[in-house]
This record gives C-alpha cells, structure tokens and sequence, in this order.
C-alpha cells in the first residue's frame, strides 16, 4: 500500500466497468491492447488510490482489475489492483500481474476513469 500515490485534492471519479470483449476484442487482448483500445474512446487509467475506494463503496460482489498505471507486484511483475469477492461476503483489494503482454480472456472485467465527455464517443464506438 506504500506504493500509492493519493490525489493531491479530492477529485471525483467518473468510473466504467468493462470487460475485454466489451472494448472489442472477443477473444481477449494483452494489457497493453486493452489501454490502448480504451485510450480511443475517451477513457483513462484509474489514479491507484481508486482500488481503494470502490473495495469499499462498490455494492457487487464481482472480480475486476482496476485499469492502472502498473507498480511493482511482491512477486516483481507489473501489477494491477484487483476487486477478488472472498468467502463470508467480504472482498479484499489484491494485486494481479499484468505485465504489457499479459492475454486476457474476453471475460476479463476492467475499471477505468473517463471524463463526461467520453461517454458519447463510448456509446457509438
């Protein structure tokens, strides 16, 4: 948790769940496609402290990675914060490699941060 940086002012999060296939690849995409893809309808990576706030503010109980500039995992690799719904209802914020070539399965859920005047351009893809 040293590692992340917290918003110098409180700045409200407009935030999007997609998942792999929803970004238009239908049989999954490396990290690195994914952000690029997202990048051309308006989206943006998620400030790290996000993992933080929707483990406890999002009502779901789903696993999803939080789009992010990636940090240094314990094991070393790239990582990313993830949402892993537990036993007894709780769900604990963990990390997840996603190095730049790491594939994802179409299934793979992805949270990212857009500014309002994306959304237009998300809709009509």
């Amino acid at each position: 948790m040293e590692k992340i940086e917290t918003l110098k002012k409180d700045e409200k999060n407009d935030l999007i769940r997609l998942t792999v296939k929803n970004l238009g690849f239908p049989s999954g995409a490396t990290t690195d496609e994914i952000y690029k893809k997202a990048e051309k309808f308006g989206l943006e990576l998620c400030p790290t402290e996000v993992g933080q706030h929707l483990r406890l503010q999002y009502p779901e109980k789903e696993w999803m990675k939080i789009a992010m500039k990636q940090i240094a995992g314990r094991s070393g690799y790239p990582s990313v914060f993830s949402l892993d719904p537990r036993r007894g209802g709780q769900v604990e914020l963990g990390g997840y490699d996603a190095y730049p070539a790491r594939r994802w399965d179409s299934g793979s859920k992805f949270v990212f941060r857009f500014l309002p005047s994306s959304r237009a351009k998300l809709a009509t893809g």
